[in-house]
C-alpha cells in the first residue's frame, strides 16, 4: 500500500475544504438570511395593516356609544389573525436566522405586544356584552316611544272637542303626519270614530310586531355573542402562546396553565398593604411594656 493519502479521497472526506463548498454554504446562508428579512418585512406589513384598519374603525372615538364599541370589538375579532400571521411570520425569520440582532429586537418587542394584545381580547368580552344588552336596551326604548307616541294621538283624538285639536293630535304621531283637509264637511264625532278605528288595529299590529322584533334581536345577539366569544377566546389563547411580558420569563398561557398567574393575582389580593401593616405594628403593644 502506498504511504501517500489520496488528494481526491481527502476533498471528498472533508468537503469544507473543497471551493465550491464554501461558496455553496455562504449562498446558502445569504438566502437564509434573505427569507427571514423577507418574513421579517412581511410580519411589520401585517401589524401595520392590522392598526391601520383598528385606527380607521375606531376613529371618532366614542367609547360610550355602545353602537362604537360594538363595531370596534367586531373589527378587532375580524382582523386578530392578520396580526396572529405577523406573529407567526416574525417568529420563522427568527428560526431561519438566528443571529440576526434585528430580527430578536423585534421579536422580543412583538412578544410584548402580543402579552398586551392578548388580555385585550379577553376584555373584549365584558365589552361586548355590555355593548349588546345596551343596544337592545336603546331598540326596546325606541319601538316603546313610537308605541306610546301612537297611543297618545288616540287619546288626544278621542278626547278632541273640534277639528282643529283633531289636526294636532296627528302632529304628535312619530314620522310624517297624513295630509288632512284643513276642513270636514263631516260631524265632530263621526271623524273621531274613523280615525280611532283606523288607529287602533295599527297600534296593536305595531305592538305585536315589536315584540316579535324584540325577541328575534335578542336570538340574534345571543347567537353573535357566542360566536365573538369563541373568536376572542381563540384570539387570546393564541396571543398568549407568544406573549411574553419579558423575556426570561414563561409565556401568558403557560402562567395561565400552569396557575401561576391566578397564584400571584390572590397572593397581591391577600397580601396587606405596607401601610396597613405598619400601623398595625405601631397599635400593637410592646413585649417588654407587657410584661412589666
Amino acid at each position: 500500500m502506498s504511504s501517500h493519502a489520496d488528494p481526491q479521497s481527502t476533498a471528498d472526506r472533508h468537503p469544507e475544504s473543497h471551493p465550491r463548498a464554501g461558496a455553496e454554504r455562504v449562498f446558502s446562508e445569504n438566502y437564509g438570511e434573505e427569507v427571514a428579512m423577507a418574513l421579517h418585512w412581511g410580519a411589520i406589513l401585517l401589524f401595520v395593516l392590522f392598526l391601520v384598519g383598528l385606527a380607521a374603525s375606531a376613529w371618532p372615538v366614542r367609547l360610550i356609544d355602545p353602537l362604537w364599541l360594538q363595531s370596534v370589538g367586531d373589527k378587532l375579532l375580524a382582523s386578530g389573525p392578520i396580526a396572529m400571521v405577523g406573529a407567526i411570520l416574525l417568529l420563522l425569520a427568527r428560526l431561519i436566522d438566528p443571529r440576526s440582532a434585528t430580527i430578536e429586537g423585534r421579536v422580543v418587542l412583538m412578544r410584548r405586544l402580543c402579552f398586551w394584545i392578548a388580555f385585550g381580547f379577553l376584555l373584549l368580552i365584558p365589552v361586548q356584552i355590555y355593548s349588546g344588552i345596551s343596544l337592545l336596551r336603546q331598540f326596546r326604548a325606541n319601538d316603546t316611544r313610537e308605541l306610546n307616541a301612537y297611543i297618545a294621538t288616540t287619546r288626544a283624538i278621542e278626547s278632541a272637542r273640534s277639528y282643529d285639536d283633531i289636526l294636532r293630535a296627528m302632529r304628535l304621531l312619530p314620522g310624517q303626519a297624513p295630509n288632512l283637509p284643513p276642513s270636514i264637511d263631516l260631524p265632530l264625532e263621526a271623524v273621531k270614530t274613523r280615525l280611532s278605528n283606523d288607529l287602533n288595529p295599527f297600534i296593536k299590529r305595531y305592538q305585536n310586531s315589536a315584540d316579535a322584533m324584540g325577541m328575534r334581536r335578542l336570538n340574534d345577539w345571543f347567537v353573535q355573542l357566542a360566536r365573538n366569544v369563541l373568536a376572542a377566546v381563540l384570539l387570546f389563547c393564541s396571543f398568549a402562546a407568544i406573549g411574553k411580558r419579558f423575556a426570561a420569563q414563561p409565556t401568558l398561557l403557560q402562567n395561565v396553565l400552569s396557575g401561576r398567574l391566578l397564584s400571584s393575582f390572590a397572593s397581591r389580593r391577600h397580601q396587606a398593604p405596607p401601610e396597613l401593616d405598619a400601623a398595625m405594628r405601631m397599635m400593637m403593644p410592646d413585649e417588654n411594656e407587657s410584661r412589666r
